[in-house]
């Protein structure tokens, strides 16, 4: 990867990125709320569930996005990921952050007619703009490679997570740092399954996280927007 690439990389998955991520727990609160995750084990697991859940979902949507130069193919990619997301609240995330985003790479100033379009598409309502794709526009136009972007999309989902649970239950930062750090096999596996899956067949299954994100909404008491 050319150091530009690597560097621009770095950025986008910085968390101090101005995406609105951090907002997010995509269910997490809910299951912390609901006495199911009280401490770092469970929370490994369940970020562990919801990573591989992305790998044949956002991953593999992503994948493709880095692949096309055609707006059309990114539109119906686009309506694939937000049929893999069963619950409102983290269908809104998806679109909130992945619009949050290209308003954040317009400071690149970019000149790549697939982003530009995208972001017409998107200011249209035409195109929901999931992260995903979003992501994946961005990396092609920054000339980073799949598997890099692939695996810094599933790195800061686990990052945004493993932060959110550390405030939740809470947990110290060293206990929480441990945590991001075994989850990196996790993320190598969900990064080669992501390869196995056609943008023809995305899929997700996380119920665990789906129940919650849809109990989220109406939780009384919250930090979390989903």
């Amino acid at each position: 990867m050319r150091p530009a690439a690597l560097l621009a990389l770095l950025q986008l998955s910085d968390s101090a990125f101005p995406t609105g991520s951090f907002s997010h727990s995509m269910g997490l609160e809910a299951l912390v709320a609901g006495g199911q995750v009280s401490g770092a084990t469970r929370l490994e697991a369940v970020v562990a569930e919801q990573l591989y859940a992305l790998a044949s979902s956002d991953c593999a949507a992503l994948r493709a996005t880095v692949r096309t130069s055609s707006i059309a193919e990114v539109a119906e990619l686009d309506r694939a990921v937000s049929a893999t997301k069963l619950a409102r609240e983290s269908r809104a995330a998806s679109s909130a952050i992945g619009t949050s985003l290209l308003e954040a790479v317009s400071a690149f100033e970019l000149d790549d007619p697939l982003v530009a379009e995208l972001s017409t598409a998107v200011r249209a309502d035409s195109i929901t703009g999931n992260l995903a794709v979003v992501y994946g526009a961005v990396a092609r136009a920054l000339e980073i490679s799949p598997d890099a972007a692939v695996s810094s999309y599933l790195y800061t989902a686990a990052a945004g997570l493993v932060a959110a649970g550390q405030k939740l239950i809470p947990l110290g930062q060293t206990t929480a740092q441990g945590v991001l750090y075994r989850l990196g096999d996790t993320i190598a596996g969900a990064v080669r399954r992501s390869e196995t899956v056609s943008a023809a067949d995305l899929f997700s299954f996380a119920p665990l996280v789906e129940i919650a994100s849809m109990a989220h909404e109406r939780q009384r008491v919250r930090l979390y927007i989903s």
